[in-house]
């Protein structure tokens, strides 16, 4: 009795449980903003050649690679940028030939482990 109530201290003060076992977080860091960049009128993916932003209040951080379509580096769909940080940002995004793409107000909250990426679709219109 007396091994199962240190067992139980030990459990609590460790902060897991002995029914669900102790909380295993990956060692990686989720970018807080993934933003998928296509034409608004192909559906094409334009992530090449974008650039921008998120900002929240003087936090500003560029959108760099995140995902590609293949193993060539010219195949990129999406940027991310805010690695590992909660916050309510602004996002921008530019390309030559289309429209600034902008959203306010993209909340990125903490969990257990790190934070929960949000995942946007920044379907940019072209100038002609």
């Amino acid at each position: 009795m007396r091994i199962a109530f240190i067992c139980a201290i030990l459990a609590t003060l460790s902060g897991c449980t002995i029914f669900s076992g102790p909380q295993v977080c990956p060692a990686s860091i989720n970018p807080g903003i993934v933003v998928e960049v296509r034409d608004a009128r192909t559906g094409s993916f334009i992530a090449l050649g974008a650039r921008g932003v998120v900002r929240e209040a003087t936090y500003v951080d560029s959108l760099k690679p995140y995902a590609f379509s293949s193993s060539d580096p010219s195949s990129v769909t999406s940027l991310q940028a805010a690695l590992g940080r909660a916050g309510t940002y602004s996002v921008e995004v530019e390309h030559d030939g289309y429209q600034r793409w902008t959203i306010s107000g993209i909340r990125v909250e903490k969990q257990t482990c790190g934070i929960r990426t949000v995942r946007l679709r920044a379907s940019l219109v072209p100038t002609t």
